[in-house]
Order: structure tokens, then C-alpha cells, then sequence
């Protein structure tokens, strides 16, 4: 257990900021800087001959204003001066600082604003499901011989459902993944809805949408917390705020779709007395498309990084974080700025302590015991 843990020790000192994660060269472990050539330091294009970057005068020098990278240079030097003086951080504090740092380094660009779009078409999708009950009743009444209490209970469902996904599924993006349970919640969503609109009685059209609203319900406390773990400190809460407009897109994108497509009755086809399908069906199937975008652009998406330290998978969080500062910094115009982050720090789990609880003293049954609660509490 000594020796688990010991991998697992951050040391703060010299230039290295991040730890020790992995040591290359004759020592074995991760050595994931690669022996880059060595920069002549006479090298220099014929524009840039006898031109010295660092006698560059910073525009906002005159006016007292500091540069942005000195005030990232200052805010490293406070949080690492903190660590040496001996604060009392806990681990997931030292992970926090440790992360904010790296965020730096890779940067802001081309990949968050990918993800922007890709987490705003969810909660949108959110905003359409509050809308597509309400602008389809006028016209489903008719259709599932709806009373004034059976359309009551319809409006009813939407909300409570949504509540009760949005319980169900903050509680297992902690545990599983962000992405994992965002994916599975829009799956839930887009599946139901679809089936929802080819429902011919008030009884499967009831339960469809409440498990609709179950998966859409678990959008909004995924789809903020996800975008935050990929965004700088000085980022966020501007970043979280332009997010939070996809949701009053998504009443404006549900009022225009059936504005245009409810009153268009020659839209919908019959099928005998068996399947009747009108025009609020393709209103409630054209409402699910923001969900689909979503998901399809999940699928390309990364798991958060920040979730994958705190859970110990280091190599995977690295990739991760390797592949947003590459895209990032390639999107700026240079591709030959080098990912610096060779060493992580990732906290005492659970599963150590498991370690430490077998290897104890005691019978296999009690041992198993004590597990199995430690689990149940997590």
C-alpha cells in the first residue's frame, strides 16, 4: 500500500508544476516529453534578423496596464508559494490549483467552442421539451379525445419528469462520467420522443413522454458542469453565461417549428383507423432533432479531465489533455508549441483505501463486508 500510494505523492518544487507523474529517461515510468532537437539559438529568418522579440514594448506598458501573461506568471507563483508554505490544501485542493494550471496551458480556442456548440444543442433540447406538450394539445386533443384533467396531467408530466431525471442523473455523471450519462440521457430522449409521436392512445402517449423527459431532464446539471472542466478560471463565467442562452433558443427554435408545421394539416398521413398521423406529429419528431445534433456531436467529444484525475486514470486524463491543447493551439497558427505537462497529480481513492482494508487483518467475509458498506456510502 506504501508504495501505491507513494505513486500518488504530488511533489511541488524547481519549475516542474505539476508533480511527479511519470519520470522518463533511464528511471523507466511515462516519459511523455520526447527528445526534441536542440534550437540553434543563432537560427533566424532574413524578416526577423536583428530583431529581438524581448525588446518588444508592450502596448499597455505606458499606461501601468501588466501584461496577461505576467498576471498568470503572478496567480501560479501565489498558488505554488501557498503549497510550500505549508497550507492545509486537501488533495482535491491541490488537484484544483494543479488543474487550473494546466487549463492555462492549453489554452482557449477551437476545441471549447466545439463543445460550446455541441452542450448548447443539448440544453436545447431541454428548452424545446418544455414547449412541445403545449403547442401539441390544441391539435392532439382531437386525435387521443383528450379531457381537460387528461391534458392537465400531460403538462404536469413534462415538469416532473424533468425533475426527476435531473436527480437520477447528476448523481451518476459523479459517479460514471459526464459524457457517458449525457449521451444516455439524450439517447433516452430521443428515442421516446420519437416514439411518442406515433403513439395513438392517451395512455402510451403519457408514459412516452415521461421517459422523454426523464433523459432530456439530466441535460442541465451534466451539460454545465462537463463545459466548466474544460474552461479557464477567467473563462468560465462568462462562458457558462452565453451557454445558458441555448435555452431560450430552444423555445424560440420549438414556437417557429410549430407555428410553421401545426397548422400545415396535408402534412400528415392515415394509415385506416389504426395510424393516424398528423401534423403535430411531425412538430413533436422535428422538436427531437436538437437532441440528435447533440448526440452525434458527443460522440466525438472527450470525457472530462477533471473527472478522470479525481477517479486516478491519469493516462487517460493526460490524452485528453494533450489533444485540447493541440487543437487549441494548431488553430491559432502554432502547431509547434509543445504540450509541457509531464507530470500530474491524482488523489488517494477509494480503491486505496480498499487496499488498506484487505490487506487487515480479519476473515475474507468480513473484509467483504466492510467493502461492500464502504461502497454503499459512496
Amino acid at each position: 500500500m506504501a508504495d501505491h500510494y507513494q505513486n500518488n505523492i504530488y511533489h511541488q518544487g524547481g519549475e516542474d508544476r505539476y508533480g511527479t507523474y511519470g519520470e522518463g529517461g533511464d528511471h523507466g515510468g511515462y516519459g511523455y516529453q520526447a527528445d526534441y532537437l536542440p534550437q540553434e539559438e543563432d537560427a533566424a529568418s532574413d524578416v526577423t534578423e536583428g530583431h529581438d522579440e524581448e525588446d518588444q514594448m508592450y502596448e499597455g506598458e505606458y499606461q501601468g496596464i501588466p501584461h496577461p501573461d505576467e498576471e498568470k506568471a503572478a496567480q501560479r507563483a501565489a498558488r505554488a508559494k501557498s503549497r510550500e508554505g505549508g497550507s492545509a490544501a486537501s488533495e482535491l485542493e491541490e488537484l484544483s490549483e494543479q488543474y487550473e494550471d494546466i487549463m492555462e496551458d492549453c489554452g482557449h480556442g477551437k476545441f471549447q467552442w466545439t463543445l460550446f456548440i455541441v452542450l448548447g444543442l443539448a440544453l436545447m433540447a431541454d428548452g424545446v421539451e418544455c414547449y412541445v406538450v403545449a403547442f401539441a394539445l390544441p391539435s392532439a386533443e382531437k386525435d387521443l379525445c383528450l379531457s381537460n384533467a387528461e391534458k392537465g396531467m400531460l403538462g404536469l408530466v413534462v415538469f416532473l419528469s424533468m425533475m426527476v431525471g435531473a436527480f437520477l442523473w447528476g448523481g451518476l455523471a459523479d459517479k460514471t462520467g459526464r459524457r457517458r450519462c449525457l449521451i444516455l440521457a439524450l439517447a433516452i430522449n430521443c428515442i421516446f420522443a420519437f416514439l411518442s409521436s406515433f403513439a395513438q392512445g392517451y395512455g402510451f402517449f403519457l408514459f412516452f413522454r415521461l421517459l422523454s423527459g426523464i433523459g432530456i431532464g439530466g441535460t442541465v446539471p451534466i451539460v454545465y458542469s462537463y463545459f466548466s472542466e474544460f474552461l479557464q478560471m477567467d473563462k468560465r463565467g462568462e462562458h457558462l453565461s452565453w451557454l445558458c442562452m441555448f435555452w431560450m433558443v430552444g423555445g424560440i427554435y420549438a414556437s417557429f417549428t410549430a407555428w410553421g408545421i401545426i397548422p400545415r394539416y396535408g402534412w400528415g398521413f392515415s394509415m385506416g383507423t389504426e395510424l393516424q398521423f398528423h401534423s403535430w406529429r411531425v412538430f413533436v419528431l422535428v422538436a427531437a432533432l436538437p437532441a440528435i445534433a447533440s448526440l452525434v456531436g458527443l460522440t466525438f467529444m472527450p470525457e472530462s479531465p477533471r473527472f478522470l484525475l479525481e477517479h486516478a486514470k491519469h493516462d487517460e486524463a493526460w490524452m485528453i489533455l494533450k489533444q485540447v491543447h493541440d487543437t487549441n493551439w494548431r488553430a491559432k497558427g502554432q502547431p509547434e508549441k509543445v504540450f509541457t505537462v509531464t507530470h500530474i497529480k491524482a488523489p488517494k481513492t477509494a480503491e486505496d483505501e480498499f487496499i488498506e482494508i484487505q490487506s487487515a487483518t480479519g476473515t475474507p467475509v468480513q473484509r467483504w463486508a466492510v467493502r461492500s458498506l464502504t461502497l454503499c456510502k459512496l
